[in-house]
């Protein structure tokens, strides 16, 4: 680990080690060596004996000894033995400076840096919500993140991608007053958005995930407490049959139904005719609107 043995250059230093003892075991192997050239003691990291406790062995004062170990007794007492007849039972500590984290050119440290916008960001633990989510970031001084540019847009999902988040990320976005207006949590201006076509829709709540799925990295308002959510757009009652709105355009208008119901309870989907083309028309069903989890095409 290449560090040393005990070194003691103070009162608060000889009461720590001083703690360390035990009735068992009541020496501990100092780093007080001989200097062959000087036949002065000194620590083994070069340093001059610069403290002494109250009381130890006088021995330290003069000429030094060659095979001679020092050691502190379990009153704080420093003593030494330099035979080699008699069989001792140490304590053994190493010590060792820590080592300083180098700060990164951009200023980021932990945090992943986007060049372009001087903004560092940092992919957080899984959040249960949103609120979650925003204690997560100011535990490290941060908010969610808010989106100002299609490239800041994409660098965050690449960064949430390489993170393994393919579900879905929160954005530090939700609605702001009474006009149903949204903004970002830090304050900064919303110059900026990337929704889906269609949203945000009023039923389905007042923050927004990132679909990390796909390259596009579209955005789609979700309630507060969004966790596995099959969300809606409609409403269509129990029973009731969905034609498709783009009917009878091909399949270069696409269409995205959103089915959800209250948490606890189930979609069930049952499709009783489709007329396509086989060249190009298709139907898939996704678990989610995030994650793209298909479950039947």
């Amino acid at each position: 680990i290449q560090g040393q043995p005990i070194i003691i250059h103070d009162d608060e230093q000889q009461s720590y080690w001083t703690s360390k003892m035990t009735t068992d075991f009541h020496l501990l192997r100092t780093g007080i060596v001989c200097n062959f050239t000087t036949w002065r003691y000194e620590w083994t990291d070069g340093s001059a004996i610069d403290y002494k406790p109250p009381v130890y062995t006088s021995d330290l004062d003069k000429t030094c000894k060659s095979g001679c170990v020092w050691d502190i007794h379990l009153d704080g007492y420093w003593g030494f033995g330099c035979s080699n007849k008699n069989v001792y039972m140490y304590n053994i500590f190493c010590t060792t400076q820590p080592h300083q984290p180098v700060p990164s050119n951009d200023g980021c440290d932990i945090f992943e840096d986007d060049s372009d916008d001087r903004v560092c960001y940092q992919m957080g633990v899984t959040a249960e919500n949103w609120q979650d989510a925003q204690l997560i970031c100011r535990s490290f001084g941060a908010d969610v993140a808010s989106i100002h540019s299609q490239q800041e847009n994409s660098f965050v999902r690449r960064l949430a991608v390489s993170k393994g988040a393919v579900g879905g990320i929160f954005l530090g976005a939700t609605i702001t007053g009474k006009s149903n207006d949204y903004g970002w949590i830090d304050g900064s201006n919303w110059d900026y958005d990337n929704f889906y076509p269609g949203f945000p829709l009023n039923e389905l709540g007042d923050c927004i995930l990132m679909d990390t799925g796909g390259t596009s990295a579209e955005w789609a308002n979700v309630d507060e407490n969004y966790t596995t959510p099959v969300c809606s757009s409609g409403p269509w009652k129990e029973g009731q049959i969905i034609c498709s709105p783009g009917f009878p355009f091909d399949a270069s208008t696409p269409c995205d139904f959103i089915l959800s119901v209250d948490v606890g309870k189930t979609v069930k989907l049952e499709v009783l005719v489709i007329e396509a083309n086989s060249c190009c028309d298709h139907l898939v069903v996704y678990e989610n609107y995030f994650g793209a989890n298909v479950i039947a095409k």
